[in-house]
């Protein structure tokens, strides 16, 4: 199945008004919590994430998009409608800007972009709800494993040697979890032990993910024969 971003590269010179925003710059923001919902993004390239924040200035990150994902579905909504989160740029990245009126007319327009739009917001759904059950249901290292796993599938390995690099910080790793800083930091350096991720400043990284994708398997099995013996 083609995929939405080969659909948008395909329109890109029929539709002036997508634009290609290529080497979008770390911290570079594309829409804050509660702005207007103008634009919708396509990433081809780089890493973005979604960071939720409550009246008390406390947040989670609610999910971190790669290649292939969608930002700011928000715009489906039509006019009046505000982004539910703040989308930012945390490694160098190319997107696609999509305006809400051109969102619009695609939608009523090309069946395959629409079919894309929809697969994409049951994967988000699927996703969402995912969180739900480890925010719920399972332990902090247990939820850090199985976001490991998943962000090394977003990231390329520097070299086979070095394993995956994923630009990720313990305070945003903490956010990504539901989890406090100090918990974080000491799930963290105890799986280090176990020789499933090393330590950085501002980066984590994962010198085997299949090992990695092991632990979580097992971690789940752990949990549900516990449950089941309950």
């Amino acid at each position: 199945m083609t995929s939405i971003t080969q659909i948008v590269r395909t329109l890109l010179t029929p539709s002036p008004e997508i634009t290609r925003m290529a080497s979008v710059r770390r911290n570079t923001s594309l829409f804050s919590q509660g702005q207007d919902a103008d634009s919708l993004f396509v990433i081809e390239d780089g890493l973005v994430k979604l960071t939720r924040t409550n009246s008390r200035g406390d947040h989670i990150i609610l999910a971190m998009c790669g290649n292939g994902d969608i930002v700011g579905e928000e715009v489906l909504g039509g006019a009046g409608s505000t982004y539910a989160a703040d989308a930012e740029v945390i490694t160098p990245a190319t997107l696609y800007r999509i305006p809400r009126d051109t969102v619009s007319r695609l939608v009523h327009q090309d069946l395959e972009f629409s079919q894309q739009l929809i697969h994409f917001l049951l994967r988000r759904r699927q996703s969402l709800a995912k969180k739900v059950e480890l925010l719920c249901l399972h332990d902090v290292e247990y939820r850090i494993l199985f976001y490991l796993a998943e962000l090394s599938n977003l990231v390329r390995p520097e070299r086979e040697i070095d394993g995956y690099h994923v630009p990720i910080t313990q305070a945003e790793l903490a956010h990504l979890i539901g989890a406090t800083r100090e918990t974080t930091s000491t799930t963290l350096n105890q799986l280090e032990k176990r020789g499933l991720l090393k330590l950085s400043r501002r980066l984590l990284t994962i010198p085997s993910p299949n090992l990695l994708r092991t632990a979580v398997h097992e971690a789940a099995n752990l949990h549900a024969a516990a449950a089941k013996a309950n």
